[in-house]
């Protein structure tokens, strides 16, 4: 799953979620801390792309962290974007837990609906994934 959902999701979003993700592609860097990942949409999501600086990559403890620099609500309402991706070996499969975290500017707040649309499409993403991999199963052994 860490695989597959961080290390190449460039590669497995267009798979994994081809009615959201047109295209994905490593824009700067190879990979690691300091990259960045650029995710462009279809038609049907509001946004045409964003762009994913990589700030903690730790394969061992499979800890993912990054910003988004560019696309989602940053502008207006967020200057920045914040999210932590942990995967936990389970008996069985893997727990993957997910946070995030905005800064708006001040006097400014982010609406319950805009943060669940935030936790909605990161959760999705992660499931997408999920099933890419169980319909997948020799994809990422």
């Amino acid at each position: 799953m860490f695989k597959a959902a961080v290390l190449d999701s460039h590669h497995v979003m267009p798979k994994a979620m081809p009615q959201v993700v047109s295209s994905a592609s490593l824009i700067q860097g190879d990979g690691g801390v300091g990259s960045i990942k650029q995710f462009k949409f279809t038609e049907i999501v509001p946004l045409s792309h964003v762009n994913q600086r990589i700030d903690v990559l730790d394969e061992e403890n499979l800890e993912y962290k990054y910003a988004v620099t560019e696309g989602s609500y940053l502008g207006n309402k967020v200057m920045s974007a914040l999210y932590h991706i942990k995967i936990e070996q389970s008996p069985g499969g893997c727990i993957c837990r997910a946070s995030a975290e905005y800064e708006s500017p001040e006097g400014t707040e982010l609406t319950e609906d805009e943060i669940n649309i935030g936790r909605d499409g990161l959760l999705g993403t992660l499931k997408a994934v999920e099933a890419y991999l169980l319909a997948n199963p020799g994809a990422y052994a």
